[in-house]
């Protein structure tokens, strides 16, 4: 009978060794070190939510702060209004409406440039294209 108990106990020393050592061996293969994911969207109601969603997920299970803007280049379905419900939900989201047509990429690279000055590494993924080119594969992976 402490033949069991004895095994038991070893068994659980080996595993919170291995819960232990196994993230920092592989910690040190991939360094991640993004706090601000910016999407850039136009007509993405299908992807925004789910992306931000993911994010908000992942960073509060790796117990780190993370910051979200939506970038929103004229969206004329209801991208805007799943935006404006999830800034409720999420307080370290931030929306920028850009409308004007012809500088809006101009407009979108000044804002980056901005924010590059900073000591935050950035994550942008731009969504405008992913809906549009729905049956296209190549298209899809733009980020």
């Amino acid at each position: 009978m402490e033949h069991w108990v004895l095994w038991s106990a070893a068994l659980c020393f080996a595993v919170i060794f291995l819960v232990k050592t196994i993230p920092n061996f592989y910690g040190n293969t991939y360094h991640n070190k993004a706090v601000h994911l910016v999407l850039i969207t136009e007509n993405s109601q299908q992807a925004v939510e789910w992306m931000i969603r993911s994010y908000h997920g992942w960073k509060d299970a790796k117990g780190k702060p993370g910051k979200i803007t939506c970038i929103d280049t004229g969206s004329t379905d209801d991208t805007k209004a799943i935006l404006e419900r999830l800034i409720h939900r999420f307080p370290h989201l931030e929306v920028l409406h850009i409308d004007e047509e012809h500088q809006t990429d101009e407009a979108i690279s000044k804002w980056l440039q901005a924010q590059e000055q900073g000591k935050e590494k950035l994550v942008v993924l731009d969504l405008r294209k992913m809906e549009a080119n729905g049956d296209n594969e190549s298209e899809r992976h733009l980020a």
